[in-house]
């Protein structure tokens, strides 16, 4: 229901330009098809030789059924993340070629950004083998799960890749401990997640065994994957916190190819990695979570104002400036706003007041009617309902959710205080944002109990703990757009980001939705905590293994 209806993709380099100390194809260092074979024998035939879905609809793999399954399902996003070579970015999967299902199928489909091969491990076991594989030949390695990396990190040219997706499971224990030695944590109630699991179906779960848990907004996102190693924001953060403050244990692979535990008592500085580090410490294959009571009633606003182009930059300083309250009242969510309208999906966690909800817009009713009285026609229209529980948000059949997949955009993002909706700050902000001519998203999914953590304590940017929105800048091009002109794009959208930068000096941008192409990478992404990221870094992928551009790492 609150999906983020963002597509995120940027231009990369090659990956033989990421790690020049690993081994990508087609170098000599390769291994050779007979060595390739031993190892699809070893995962019992779930070694796939990979390429991107369309494949089949242009030469040399023409297969008219199997394109024929490409087009029915080149939206699915559940499709898309059990396709060796699927993405829910399309660029992810081509980088700069046309291998779509529209493009002319005479048109040869290159490797794009898809690893020449890919691993759908069945168990931990498998995920042993391929890591071993990669580190005994030293090959420069992706992981994907549900494909909802929208800066690159799991593709990349010439690369082995490893897909957790068939990583099932999802397990609740009403009274879990941490043991280590004499050391015991306190029993809590907990949810063990596959790293195959997608958010929506562990909602569904939680919902069946009457408990909330934090995650993602998303039917698809990934539970056990990328989501929570970026940070995971949520609906529910400003609530709950970010999902890295909610993980109690990590089971990971790591590069040296041992199934290790994560948590407070086990592998510490690992631990703390994983809350935010990003991709490159190895293969996560579960991930366990603090639960909650039940959530009962969520007040659910959905938001649509409609306003001529000489009421956007009123009426999106209206709403700007109706932050703080907002913030106060406890109310976290999504808007969309353009120079005609703003959409907006807003709720409020363990509350079921209706007509408070409604009345803490008065200020853009009031703002509508003096608009519309002055001869600017404006309207402001409000669905408010309460929902029983966090499940509700997605009461809408997952097979009929499209949430913009095999589509392409990028984006540019910064988090912000909330200092920044209010006086002269607010002018200069409201200024910056009605003269763009990309989209604009604010998630308000931070404040709260996300501030009340250290911001030592994860390894996310510090400017997380002291932030209340995300926002994020996005554009995109069609199929057969020009590479001159996405390079145009690409190049827009990084100005307009670090112009952005400068409204809020001292704060970085959510590592998963970003631009690619920062150019303060690692300050933007891990702030302060990078240094540390790095040491660990070193020590537990010596061999670079799983170093991806502007990742912790990339820079050795």
């Amino acid at each position: 229901m609150f999906s983020l209806l963002l597509n995120v993709l940027v231009h990369s380099p090659s990956a033989s330009a990421w790690s020049d100390a690993t081994c990508t194809f087609p170098s000599p260092c390769w291994p050779s098809d007979n060595t390739w074979k031993s190892l699809n024998d070893t995962l019992r035939g779930s070694l796939y030789r990979a390429h991107p879905p369309a494949a089949p609809c242009h030469v040399p793999y023409t297969n008219e059924a199997a394109c024929s399954i490409a087009k029915q399902n080149w939206t699915s996003q559940f499709w898309r993340a059990q396709q060796p070579g699927g993405y829910q970015d399309i660029a992810w999967e081509n980088g700069d070629s046309y291998c779509n299902i529209d493009n002319d199928p005479n048109t040869p489909c290159a490797q794009g950004l898809v690893p020449q091969y890919v691993a759908k491990v069945q168990n931990v076991d498998d995920v042993k083998a391929a890591v071993n594989f990669a580190r005994q030949h030293k090959l420069n390695t992706r992981v994907k799960g549900a494909s909802h990396d929208y800066l690159g990190r799991s593709s990349g040219n010439g690369t082995f890749g490893i897909s957790t997706i068939d990583l099932k499971g999802i397990q609740f224990e009403d009274n879990f401990t941490l043991n280590h030695g004499s050391a015991r944590s306190a029993t809590q109630s907990v949810v063990h997640v596959g790293a195959g699991e997608h958010w929506y179906y562990v909602y569904k779960a939680a919902d069946a065994h009457n408990v909330s848990v934090v995650g993602g907004s998303s039917y698809t996102v990934g539970a056990a994957g990328g989501w929570v190693l970026g940070g995971g924001h949520s609906a529910l953060s400003p609530q709950y916190g970010l999902g890295v403050d909610n993980v109690i244990q990590f089971e990971i692979v790591t590069p040296d190819g041992k199934l290790r535990t994560a948590n407070h008592y086990e592998n510490k500085d690992l631990f703390w990695a994983l809350r935010g580090g990003g991709p490159g410490f190895g293969v996560v294959t579960k991930v366990t979570y603090k639960t909650y009571p039940a959530i009962t009633a969520i007040t659910s606003l959905l938001v649509n104002v409609t306003y001529t182009n000489a009421s956007y930059h009123g009426a999106l300083k209206t709403f700007l400036s109706m932050q703080p309250d907002l913030a106060a009242r406890n109310f976290s969510g999504y808007t969309y706003p353009s120079k005609t309208n703003l959409l907006g999906g807003i709720l409020v966690a363990n509350s079921a007041d209706v007509g408070g909800a409604n009345a803490t817009f008065k200020p853009l009713f009031d703002f509508a009617e003096a608009e519309t009285k002055a001869g600017r026609p404006m309207l402001v229209q409000t669905v408010v309902s309460v929902l029983p529980s966090v499940f509700g948000m997605f009461s809408a059949d997952p097979a009929t959710v499209d949430e913009g997949s095999g589509s392409a955009a990028i984006l540019g993002s910064r988090l912000v205080p909330l200092d920044i909706f209010k006086g002269a700050r607010l002018e200069a902000f409201t200024a910056f944002l009605v003269k763009q001519p990309f989209s604009i998203t604010l998630l308000h999914v931070a404040g709260g109990k996300v501030n009340t953590v250290s911001p030592s304590a994860t390894a996310v940017n510090p400017s997380w703990r002291r932030a209340s929105h995300h926002i994020i800048l996005a554009t995109g091009w069609g199929t057969n757009t020009t590479f001159a002109l996405r390079n145009v794009l690409r190049k827009g959208l990084t100005q307009a980001t670090q112009t952005f930068a400068e409204l809020v000096p001292g704060f970085g941008a959510y590592a998963n939705e970003a631009d690619i192409n920062e150019l303060k990478w690692s300050e933007t992404f891990w702030g302060g905590n990078y240094p540390r990221l790095v040491s660990i870094k070193r020590n537990i992928d010596p061999l670079g293994i799983f170093t991806c551009y502007h990742c912790v790492g990339y820079q050795d």
